[in-house]
């Protein structure tokens, strides 16, 4: 018999044991799972160095490394970092907090289900405005079943929502910002949530226009304006975003009609509007593809508590995302 065969009909772990019992560990190569620990405390601490410089720069760090590499000199960073620590660090531990809860909510969801994941996993990227390309959990889906995957991803953005909205409310009511000159002024997109907060809270606090220079901006505004950005995307219902696990809960394999219709619709508001700030992110959907893979039991029913829950969910693309997010 076949190990692969003989480890189908046996309860997982028996075979492990069994072969320590008798001593055929070198016969029969017992799998033991990675250690990712390091490496991942790893990202995450890179993460929150990355995401602190870019706040010491008025969230514009090529500029600064641009300027330092011209002028062969790291006077200027220096001069930032001393000067706008307080600033960077709010900015920093507010956007990490939002990650954080974001991928927690989805690895909680997968330890109640026992559905194998890895623990959260960020991505620094020091170079762009928000100093990281986000973070992500690996699951594996086929094992959950359709109402399973439907908690898995709607979990994430609720629970990254739930900390990115006080966050937003601190930055209203605070004038910490940072106070130097830096080359490579630009604007950020206004979001409709964050509109709709700011005149109904402080309308004071934010500009009138529908763009906020990084000049004005408030490193808790910008760490909610990054947070609600991330959640926007991750809701499109495309693919195996986080928003493409919630429509394949609501509508099974008819999700993806539905996802070719918005890949669609954005493909022609950039070509109508000559705004590529997404073309990055629609290139990686193609390459995972459109279609959600089936889960393990796609007949599951929802219930109509989690089948409104999703579909008002999916306003948040529209109340998180401004059609231009950065003007240089």
């Amino acid at each position: 018999m076949s190990k692969t065969l003989l480890e189908s009909r046996l309860p997982k772990g028996f075979l492990s044991g069994a072969a320590k019992e008798v001593g055929l560990e070198e016969e029969y190569q017992v799998r033991k799972p990675k250690r990712r620990g390091p490496l991942l405390i790893v990202l995450f601490v890179l993460t929150l160095l990355s995401t602190t410089w870019v706040g010491t720069t008025a969230w514009s760090p090529l500029s600064v490394i641009l300027t330092s590499l011209t002028d062969s000199s790291l006077i200027l960073a220096r001069s930032l970092i001393l000067e706008n620590w307080a600033c960077a660090l709010g900015f920093s531990l507010s956007l990490m907090a939002i990650l954080t809860a974001h991928e927690l909510g989805h690895y909680v969801m997968t330890r109640i289900y026992g559905i194998r994941a890895t623990p959260p996993i960020f991505i620094p990227f020091p170079f762009a405005p928000i100093g990281t390309a986000g973070a992500l959990i690996a699951m594996e889906g086929g094992s959950a079943n359709r109402k399973e995957m439907f908690d898995i991803g709607i979990a994430g953005p609720l629970a990254g929502m739930m900390v990115a909205i006080p966050i937003l409310f601190l930055g209203l009511q605070t004038d910490l910002r940072p106070s130097f000159p830096v080359e490579g002024n630009f604007s950020i997109g206004k979001p409709l949530l964050i509109q709709l907060i700011g005149d109904w809270f402080n309308p004071a606090a934010l500009q009138a226009s529908n763009a906020m220079s990084n000049y004005n901006l408030n490193p808790f505004i910008m760490a909610a304006w990054a947070g609600f950005l991330v959640t926007g995307l991750n809701m499109m219902p495309m693919s195996q975003l986080d928003g493409g696990h919630v429509t394949f809960g609501l509508l099974g394999e008819k999700a993806v009609y539905l996802a070719y219709a918005v890949f669609g619709s954005c493909i022609a508001f950039m070509i109508y509007f000559q705004e590529f700030s997404f073309v990055l992110m629609l290139g990686l959907v193609m390459l995972i593809g459109l279609r959600h893979p089936p889960s393990r039991d796609d007949t599951v029913p929802l219930g109509f508590g989690r089948h409104l829950l999703g579909w008002l969910s999916l306003m948040l693309p529209i109340l998180c995302i401004p059609p231009v997010p950065i003007h240089f």
